[in-house]
């Protein structure tokens, strides 16, 4: 008797990894990206890189490769080739996806995993985006992403369900721009110091800064 050969990888799901994005945290988007290929199981999903560049470019990847990154170890490789155009519409529930400078190469996905980190990425938009093509993806929904994004809104629900929260102070632009002398006293008597200072929707600590002294809150 011959002995029975090994049996091939057997199509499964092909997964796009989507990273990179237009967010101050493309390049956290990257290493984090790398995480997410090296952790799925290449023996049952086929996985195909998909990335988006600073400018919202998206550029399919010949192959998912991996580059060593002095700040990250190593982060996932986006490379800018072609031309491509997204589309959902010739095959539900799948995502689609054509290069125009070279005829004839089409990317098929069946499930999206996100791994963009920021605005445009973990706000909804990107959710929404996938809810309206009907492509399916992977974590949170349209409204869980905006409301976990912004810390506002976050902590304000968070006090209605009665889960304690420390004080905040959200400020806007335009009030600063009118009365900045004014929010730094109201800053320095409902809170004290030292406080910390984060934009409203970034995440990946991002934009944070402890301040000691109030001449530093200016």
């Amino acid at each position: 008797m011959q002995p029975a050969k090994k049996a091939g990888r057997q199509p499964g799901l092909k997964i796009g990894v989507l990273y990179g994005g237009r967010s101050g945290e493309h390049d956290v988007s990257l290493c984090s990206a790398a995480s997410v290929v090296a952790a799925l199981d290449q023996s049952k999903y086929e996985i195909v890189a998909i990335g988006i560049d600073r400018d919202g470019r998206w550029y399919v990847q010949d192959r998912p490769e991996m580059v060593a990154d002095r700040n990250f170890g190593k982060i996932l490789s986006l490379k800018r080739r072609g031309l491509w155009l997204v589309n959902h519409f010739e095959d539900q529930n799948k995502l689609h996806l054509y290069n125009l400078k070279s005829k004839g190469e089409k990317v098929v996905v069946d499930v999206v995993f996100p791994v963009l980190h920021g605005t445009y990425g973990e706000d909804g938009t990107l959710q929404g985006l996938l809810e309206l093509a009907m492509v399916p993806y992977v974590g949170v929904d349209v409204a869980g992403s905006a409301v976990g994004m912004d810390k506002d809104i976050a902590k304000r629900l968070l006090k209605e369900a009665g889960i304690p929260v420390v004080p905040w102070i959200t400020l806007g632009r335009q009030d600063w721009q009118k009365q900045p002398k004014k929010i730094l006293q109201r800053a320095q008597k409902e809170l004290g110091l030292p406080v910390f200072v984060k934009p409203l929707c970034t995440g990946s600590s991002v934009g944070i800064k402890k301040v000691k002294v109030k001449e530093d809150l200016a």
